[in-house]
Formats: structure tokens, C-alpha cells, sequence
């Protein structure tokens, strides 16, 4: 075979120059940071540290909790830690880099006592690695096709992390992005119940990247033609429409400066059609009405239909968080949309159930093109009162996503809030000084 496309890939990597980005890949592991320590004090969160530990301890402190486990059940549980709310970033290519990448690296570099340029450097091309590779396998055609790009795409984005961390030449790289793509798995079966395995997803990517990388260096040998191999290759086999060349093609960004940072914990998919239901509720409360909602119809793109388009399980946080209906009950009840909004006692109420119940929804080919030539994914929500009113918002995209990001002190306020239930007012903002001002030079053993 000739040269394969993951070396093209990391041949184009070698120009690109992570220094240059750095604020934003500081951000990237704030953010990520935030989520995780927020996980840790979930009482699911509890549930995956007890469950991981049981198979025994290691040396690596899992960030705000008293656990100690090995490199690998670590990225385990921080990766799965920081999906437990989907706050998590995400890239426009359907994947969520952070929750994977940066639990795979940092678990890395601390094992490996390296510092924060360091870390930092991997992170930057642990997730241009995972963006060019879902753009490569047409991310909304494997998406259809029942797969979750998280755990399918980012393990190859973990392992290049790791195998950078670790300073690994070019084939013994190759072999660790062979091997990462032969653990490539993970299907949208959970949203049929409601199941928690698509929080565990990030965290099994994690592992499986940061694993192969350490195989890698010790001569196990990986597939070099795993993307595209005529027997076995991930994009024939899970794709219909694939294009190589994305991996090695000039990005107009970086991947770290194309990351959408959430400011709702739900998917994606829920965020403009609540978005637009927030505002519909709150233009009826400053007009002083007070009508009952009669019925609700969104119009939303076919990916989110995929995603989020059905009512939730009253006894599963994830479900309600795959919901478009819930997301909308929130908004015209006046919720907020945050982490606070899932929990079991919420979920459990009649009331929110009932107005949940009153959502339909459809897609609509005009969200259909702005997704395919625009990346978004907007919403258009009409909301029939009980007094013969009508209202109608169309919101393009939702707070957070690349046409409207969070500015740096909006990304600061949403890591204080995170983390600030953790490690308090004093300790997040002193490691939030730490991640976003700490000299290169600094050893990660320090920061934990």
C-alpha cells in the first residue's frame, strides 16, 4: 500500500503551530476541568468512582475526589465524570473532544511528570487529530447510521495526544492510531431507555486512546491503513460518503478555536429550540400575560431529530437531556436550562411532564440546508396559548455555539460555577489562575 492517510495527516500536523493557539487550549482544559470536577459531586458520579476503584487503586489523584487510580481507569473516570451533565465541549463535527482528549492527557502527563506546555501542546493536536477524522468520515452520515462519533472518532484523538506526551517517532505513532482505531465503538442505542452509556462513552474513548499509546511504545504494532483498509476499514464501515483528503487539508481553524463551549447541559440538538422557547416565554411575562401553553410545534434539522427529537423517561437524567420536549418545558416554565435543572425531583414533576407532553415535532428541509452549508443547527418553535395567541421565534444558533460563542469571562463564570461545588469560591478560582496564567514550565503534578 501506498504512504496511509493517517501519516499524510500527521505530516500536515507538523506545520501547524500549537503556541499560537495556546489561549485557546487553555480554555479547552478549563472547561473540560469544570465539567469534571462538577462530575465528581453528582451522585452518579459517586456510583462510576466506587465502580471503577473496585478493580483497584493507582497513582494517579482523580481531580476533586480522594480517589487514586492507574493512568488508564483514571482517563476512565474523568472522562465519563465529565459527560455526566453535557457540558462538555463540542466540535461542529458531532464529537466531543474535551471529555476525551483531555482526561487521556492529562492522566498521561501526570503519570509521565510533564508540564503544562506540555499538556497543552497534546491537547491542541489530540483534537485536530479527532476533528479532521470525523470530517473525513462525513460526521452527519455516521451519525444517521446509529454511531456516536465521540466514541468512535476521539479515541484516535487520545492516543496522538499520549503518543505526542511520550514523544513516540512517527511509526510507532502510526502504530498507536492503528490500535486506537481497533477499539473505534460506541452506538446511540442509549437514547431508545435513557441508558448511561453514553456517559461512559468519553471515558472508554479515553482509556482505549491513552492504552494504545502506551502499547505503541513498547512495540505492539497497530493497522496504519485502519481508516480506509479494504477489509476491516472504519470509514467503509461506517460511512457511506467518506473523503480522505480532510485529514491532511489546510483548516480555516485550528480545532481548538472551532470548540463550542455549552452554556445549557443538554445535547446540542435541545439548545435553539429552547433557546427560542426561552424567549417566547419571556416576551409573554413582560407583555404581563399568563395563558396556559394550548400546543407547542418545533421545526428542527433531521441530525437533531436523530439526536433529541422524542419525549424523555421521567427516571433517566440522560433521556430528559436527549429531549427536545423537556428542554422546551423548561423554557416556558422560566428554567434556566443549567445543571440544575436535571435532576430526579424535576424530572419527576407532573406538571413539567404534562407541558413536555404538549411539544410536536418535524423536520424541516429548510433546517436541513442550514446544517449541511451553515454547520448550524437552528430551530424554529411556535407556541399556541390557551387564549387563541400565537407566538413564533426562529433562533439560527443557540448561546455557546461558534456564531455565538462565550466570551472568556463567560467560560470563567460557567468554570466557577462548576467547579465552585467542588473545590470552592477560593480553590476553583485559584486553579482557574493556574490553567489560564500558569507558565509552561509548570509540572502538572503541581497543579493537582
Amino acid at each position: 500500500m501506498t504512504i496511509s492517510p493517517l501519516a499524510k495527516m500527521l505530516d500536515q500536523l507538523r506545520s501547524l503551530t500549537p503556541g499560537e493557539y495556546e489561549e485557546a487550549t487553555r480554555h479547552c482544559l478549563l472547561d473540560t476541568l469544570g465539567c469534571i470536577l462538577y462530575g465528581a459531586t453528582l451522585e452518579e458520579g459517586e456510583r462510576v468512582l466506587e465502580g471503577i476503584a473496585s478493580f483497584g487503586a493507582g497513582s494517579i489523584p482523580l481531580p476533586g475526589s480522594s480517589v487514586r487510580l492507574t493512568p488508564d481507569a483514571a482517563a476512565l473516570a474523568m472522562g465519563t465524570l465529565a459527560h455526566l451533565r453535557e457540558l462538555d465541549d463540542v466540535h461542529v463535527s458531532i464529537i466531543h473532544p474535551g471529555a476525551v482528549i483531555v482526561p487521556a492527557a492529562w492522566c498521561a502527563a501526570y503519570d509521565l511528570n510533564l508540564t503544562l506546555g506540555e499538556l497543552l501542546d497534546a491537547i491542541f493536536v489530540g483534537y485536530e487529530a479527532a476533528a479532521r477524522i470525523s470530517r473525513g468520515i462525513n460526521y452527519l452520515q455516521h451519525r444517521e447510521q446509529g454511531w456516536h462519533g465521540t466514541a468512535t472518532i476521539c479515541p484516535f484523538g487520545a492516543a496522538l495526544a499520549v503518543a505526542h506526551l511520550q514523544q513516540l517517532d512517527r511509526r510507532s505513532t502510526l502504530w498507536a492510531l492503528g490500535i486506537a482505531g481497533t477499539r473505534s465503538g460506541g452506538t446511540w442505542a442509549f437514547a431508545a431507555d435513557g441508558a448511561m452509556t453514553k456517559r461512559l462513552h468519553p471515558g472508554m474513548a479515553a482509556r482505549d486512546g491513552l492504552q494504545a499509546a502506551y502499547l505503541a511504545k513498547r512495540g505492539i504494532t497497530g493497522p496504519e491503513h485502519i481508516l480506509q483498509a479494504e477489509d476491516g476499514g472504519l470509514y467503509p464501515l461506517m460511512s457511506r460518503d467518506w473523503d480522505l483528503t480532510h485529514l491532511w487539508a489546510d483548516q480555516v481553524l485550528p480545532a481548538v478555536r472551532d470548540i463550542e463551549f455549552k452554556w445549557y447541559a443538554s445535547c446540542k440538538s435541545v439548545h435553539s429550540p429552547q433557546e427560542a422557547a426561552t424567549a417566547l416565554y419571556q416576551q409573554r411575562m413582560a407583555a404581563g400575560l399568563r395563558g396556559e401553553v394550548q400546543s407547542v410545534k418545533v421545526q428542527i434539522n433531521s441530525s437533531a431529530m436523530h439526536m433529541a427529537g422524542r419525549m424523555y423517561d421521567p427516571a433517566s437524567i440522560t433521556s430528559a437531556q436527549l429531549s427536545i420536549p423537556y428542554g422546551i418545558a423548561l423554557a416556558l416554565s422560566g428554567r434556566d436550562g443549567s445543571a440544575a435543572n436535571y435532576t430526579p425531583e424535576l424530572l419527576a414533576d407532573e406538571g413539567l411532564y404534562r407541558l413536555a407532553s404538549l411539544v410536536t415535532m418535524e423536520v424541516s428541509p429548510v433546517m436541513d440546508e442550514l446544517r449541511l452549508k451553515e454547520q448550524t443547527s437552528s430551530a424554529n418553535v411556535e407556541v399556541f396559548w390557551q387564549d387563541g395567541t400565537t407566538s413564533r421565534e426562529f433562533v439560527k444558533a443557540a448561546k455557546g455555539t461558534i456564531e455565538k460563542p462565550l466570551t472568556g469571562a463567560e467560560i470563567l463564570t460557567k468554570f466557577y460555577a462548576l467547579a465552585g461545588s467542588n473545590l470552592g469560591e477560593e480553590g476553583s478560582h485559584r486553579l482557574a489562575r493556574l490553567i489560564t496564567q500558569g507558565e509552561r514550565s509548570l509540572p502538572v503534578r503541581e497543579i493537582v
